[in-house]
Parts: structure tokens; sequence; C-alpha cells
């Protein structure tokens, strides 16, 4: 499957769950990359910005959409890694921050896992 292909997958998913794929092409199609490179190395699609540890409990969490897109896109108007974005972001009612906290990185270093 080529990044173009996954797109459709990413627009599926985002209208799922009342999101939106980020509105630049470019960055999609990189995140898309990303996923593929990650599913065709480590048999899923784990999120592209974040390290996969080999620890399916862990990793789990970051197979796309990650266990934290819907909260940090409820709270920011982007996930971490801007692959999906609110509609007040796509369509310009909303500006995304550039970086958001990653609560991935967050429940790695607590004590509570």
């Amino acid at each position: 499957m080529s990044p173009e292909e996954y797109l459709k997958v990413i627009e599926r998913i985002a209208s799922s769950k009342g999101w939106k794929p980020n509105p630049d092409r470019e960055i999609l199609l990189e995140l898309a990359r990303g996923l593929l490179e990650n599913r065709e190395k480590h048999g899923r699609a784990y999120c592209p910005c974040r390290i996969v540890t080999g620890d399916y409990e862990i990793d789990r969490r970051i197979i796309c959409p990650c266990i934290y897109a819907g909260d940090d896109i409820a709270e920011y108007g982007r996930c971490f890694c801007g692959l999906y974005v609110s509609e007040e972001v796509f369509y310009g009612r909303k500006e995304a921050p550039v970086a958001i906290p990653d609560r991935h990185a967050e429940f790695i270093f607590s004590s509570s896992r």
C-alpha cells in the first residue's frame, strides 16, 4: 500500500471519530509513510512520532490512532503528531499549538504503570 492509498484509511478513521485529517497534505503523507513503515517493521501501525519499545503492554497504547488522541484533540485541537485535528482546527476557527505535551511519555515515566 502506498502512502497515498493509506490516506483513505486515515480519512475513514477520522470520519468515524468525528475528527479530520490534518489539512496539510505534506504532513499527512509523511505521517502515512511512517505508519506504513512501522506496520512493515513492527506488524502494527504504531504512531510514527513515538518510539516502539517492544513491550506490547506499553506499545499497544500508541497503535494509531493512539489512546491519547481523543483527549489531545479535545484539549488542544490536534493529536500529538498532528495526524488528526478537530473540526475547528480543520476549518480554521481555532489554531492548534505547534507542540503539545506527550501523554505517552508521562505514562512511561510514571510509577503508575
